[in-house]
């Protein structure tokens, strides 16, 4: 059984950003094959649970298929499909557009092509939450992940004036919102799968991972 995440006693929505162009991997992201099915399957397999509500971010028109294994807490994973109003404006489009749907003040956004989901981290980010409008973790290098982080609902005129004036930088939304930094320390789990090496790369790490669960043999 999973806990729920919650943000001051109060429920949580996930938006899942899976709307990406994805154009140095030179197919779509979502449907890499995983040994779960898909890496969108993987992560919702991971994420189910401890939201109340999960919203998936499209671009206008995108096609989504999930075949809604059954996750670790014993059912299928249920979520909401929402649209980008304007193509091509990136994740802040994603985002907003997940803020404006989502039932809940607080959401919680994870990019679609983070194959392992640090639940722990996502927990102590919602938590900083009760006290800012955007929290993102840090690593220790001083890079910032606004795609693992924690943004209330409050700050959509703030995203829509940015996304009106051309920009598209999260980076320059942070600093016009009441924004937590979190020191992330331990960022090796975090993995971005953008280019076919990446999703080579993140395969062999699984192959290593079962052989040294279960052994070679």
């Amino acid at each position: 059984m999973r806990t729920p995440i919650r943000c001051a006693g109060r429920p949580v929505s996930l938006i899942l950003l899976a709307g990406g162009r994805s154009r140095r991997m030179k197919r779509d992201k979502a449907r890499l094959p995983m040994p779960e099915g898909t890496l969108l399957e993987r992560i919702l397999l991971q994420v189910d649970g401890y939201f109340d509500e999960i919203l998936i971010s499209l671009a206008p028109g995108q096609r989504l298929s999930v075949s809604r294994g059954k996750s670790p807490a014993g059912r299928r994973p249920s979520f909401r499909r929402v649209e980008d109003a304007v193509p091509g404006q990136g994740p802040m489009a994603g985002i907003l557009a997940g803020l404006k749907a989502a039932s809940h003040e607080v959401c919680a956004v994870i990019a679609g092509d983070i194959p392992d989901i640090h639940i722990g981290l996502m927990r102590r980010l919602v938590r900083r939450a009760e006290a800012f409008d955007v929290v993102v973790p840090v690593a220790s290098d001083g890079l910032v992940e606004p795609l693992f982080g924690v943004y209330r609902r409050k700050i959509t005129p703030k995203i829509g004036q940015l996304i009106a004036t051309g920009s598209k930088s999260l980076l320059l939304l942070l600093d016009v919102v009441r924004t937590c930094r979190f020191p992330m320390g331990d960022s090796g789990w975090l993995k971005n799968l953008n280019t076919p090496e990446d999703y080579r790369r993140f395969l062999d790490s699984l192959k290593s991972r079962y052989r040294a669960k279960f052994g070679s043999g």
